[in-house]
């Protein structure tokens, strides 16, 4: 009993070497978690088989009590080092020449988001472990959520360290976007980004689903649906949880940067045809050429962006066809009611429509 005591004590050495190392390590915090996760879920798994050795065997009490005094304070330790790498990696990620927006990255999505969004999956893949430690820095964590976020949640889970994530990284991804010139390049940019977190979240929504799970425990074989479905038409059984909070779904904020986008982008074209759309008059004289003139620039300039969601990018089409050839539309039957003739190289509706069918491919 004596030697496995000590043999125990020695494997344990390396705890306290790996922690000293993470915390004071202010470089490689990102390398350093996962396997830091790795070691604390070795002790809190592996003490209370070893623990039990120790309580069966023919030895003193006092020795169980002091063993059991160790593991606690290498978890105590452990601890301390994963929180402190976890608030290490969540200022790197927060930091604002992170969120800078090189020309290459207004058109996609932001190397940032897909950094920030893959430590989001290397929490919720730990997320048993974490929310232990969670458990253990409780006051910490409280503290960490009232100082960044405008709540303090009366729990501590891996969930909310998530929530608090995706919040800050929205609105840093919104302050880049302000230095993006064309507010319609701006919005692109910015619904990219939001739909490539609700993609990844989708991943974390997947086990709300009380059915697939039901299946696959029963070893059904039928596939689970496109990760896109999952984010854009959400099963009706989580739809209140998905509303109760945009931050993990993001499709209230991709619907209002659609709109705004359509108003940047497209309502200045429209605006060639009306002097006041609620009013509908007709401008006087070379509206239509105006308006073909401003659609072509829009057209020419809006070509290359790029969409890489298709089911982002089909609704963006359609939202932009309903806008541009509804209006157009209108405007036509109202000029022909009025006994205007067009001139011989008018576009069609059909001609413009195709045109758009044409943006978002890059």
């Amino acid at each position: 009993v004596r030697f496995a005591e000590a043999s125990v004590l020695r494997m344990l050495d390396f705890v306290d070497n790996v922690a000293d190392a993470a915390l004071n390590d202010d470089q490689a915090a990102a390398e350093t978690l996962p396997g830091m996760l790795q070691v604390y879920t070795c002790v809190v798994d592996d003490s209370p088989a070893v623990l039990a050795l120790f309580k069966q065997a023919p030895c003193t009490a006092s020795m169980f009590d002091a063993m059991n005094g160790v593991f606690l304070r290498k978890r105590s330790k452990l601890s301390d080092a994963v929180w402190s790498l976890t608030e290490k990696v969540r200022a790197s990620f927060m930091a604002d020449d992170c969120w800078r927006v090189s020309p290459d990255e207004v058109g996609g999505i932001h190397k940032t988001t897909r950094l920030m969004m893959n430590y989001v999956m290397l929490l919720w893949r730990n997320e048993g472990a974490l929310n232990l430690v969670l458990q253990d820095q409780q006051q910490r964590f409280r503290m960490f959520l009232s100082e960044h976020d405008d709540y303090c949640s009366s729990s501590s889970s891996v969930a909310d360290l998530i929530k608090n994530m995706i919040s800050s990284s929205e609105k840093q991804l919104e302050k880049a976007s302000n230095f993006i010139s064309d507010p319609g390049l701006r919005y692109i940019f910015l619904m990219n980004n939001c739909s490539f977190i609700s993609e990844k979240v989708s991943f974390l929504l997947l086990p709300l689903f009380e059915d697939y799970k039901t299946e696959r425990s029963r070893g059904s074989r039928e596939r689970l649906p496109p990760m896109e479905d999952c984010v854009n038409q959400p099963d009706r059984s989580i739809q209140a949880k998905i509303e109760m909070d945009s931050n993990l779904d993001g499709l209230i904020k991709i619907q209002s940067f659609m709109e705004a986008y359509l108003n940047a982008s497209w309502e200045p074209v429209m605006s060639c045809l009306y002097h006041d759309i609620p009013l509908g008059f007709l401008k006087c004289g070379g509206a239509l050429d105006k308006f073909e003139t401003e659609f072509k620039r829009t057209y020419a300039m809006q070509r290359m962006w790029k969409v890489p969601n298709p089911e982002l990018r089909k609704r963006l089409r359609e939202a932009v066809v309903e806008k541009v050839i509804s209006g157009y539309s209108k405007y036509m039957a109202e000029r022909m009611a009025r006994g205007k003739s067009n001139g011989p190289r008018t576009s069609t509706s059909f001609e413009l429509e195709e045109l758009l069918e044409e943006l978002f491919e890059g």
